[in-house]
């Protein structure tokens, strides 16, 4: 199974990562500049084929600003949780995200850039009613979704729990929290982040270890998730001993 990406970055950092396979690039005839010249030197040194191609054969292929490039990559590798646990050494500090039925791509995108600037050693993703990792996400990213092992999981509420009893301190982003401000963070934390209109589920907000809010002086009630996980994720990274994301 194979799906388009497009964008410089994203292709860019597929090129980098090497987590997926890649089938064939095309780019716009005429495209130039550093990031073009070092995606044609990555896709030759990889043996990855590419060729230049006119405009209407890339809008053929995908929908959204392409940027003159696109490629044809394998599907977006998902990891077994109970996987990457047992990779992970039993002390070893650690910080994940998990995502509680986002369902805007373009959030799920954000997120995962931001997981990828901070270190976050993995991103967990439900497998029904959450927003696709797919095209958007990817676009939205950057690119950053190869670089964040991702966990597709089919109960999250029973994830939390599996986590738990690997050492996870489970912080639910929640408006009716203590403030962020306030916490001082332990080595092994994960991070949930509940959709954009209704937040976290219930029994998932039950399962949570602690429940963190950020304290806002505005009018506005509150953030995007996406916002809200940028900031999360820096006050976790300014306030913790929590290393960068292990090497799998």
């Amino acid at each position: 199974m194979s799906e388009f990406v497009y964008g410089r970055q994203p292709v860019l950092e597929i090129l980098k990562a090497g987590q997926r396979t890649l089938h064939k690039i095309w780019i716009l005839e005429g495209t130039g500049g550093d990031i073009i010249q070092e995606i044609q030197q990555l896709a030759r040194t990889k043996g990855v084929p590419f060729e230049w191609a006119r405009r209407e054969h890339l809008d053929k292929r995908v929908q959204g600003h392409h940027q003159g490039v696109v490629a044809e990559a394998s599907a977006t590798k998902f990891l077994d949780l109970d996987g990457f646990l047992a990779q992970l050494e039993p002390t070893a500090p650690a910080l994940l995200v998990a995502l509680d039925e986002i369902q805007d791509p373009h959030n799920v995108g954000a997120i995962l850039r931001s997981a990828g600037f901070f270190g976050v050693a993995g991103a967990i993703v439900p497998k029904w009613r959450n927003a696709p990792v797919g095209e958007t996400a990817a676009r939205v990213s950057s690119g950053a979704i190869e670089h964040v092992p991702l966990m597709r999981v089919t109960n999250l509420a029973h994830s939390i729990k599996e986590l738990q009893e690997a050492g996870f301190e489970v912080i639910g982003a929640d408006m009716e929290g203590d403030l962020l401000s306030d916490y001082q963070p332990g080595k092994r934390c994960v991070i949930v982040f509940g959709s954009e209109g209704a937040g976290l589920r219930r029994l998932v907000r039950e399962r949570c270890d602690k429940l963190l809010r950020i304290s806002g002086a505005g009018k506005v009630a509150s953030l995007n998730v996406a916002a809200t996980a940028a900031i999360f994720l820096f006050e976790f990274r300014r306030r913790s001993s929590i290393g960068r994301a292990p090497v799998l």
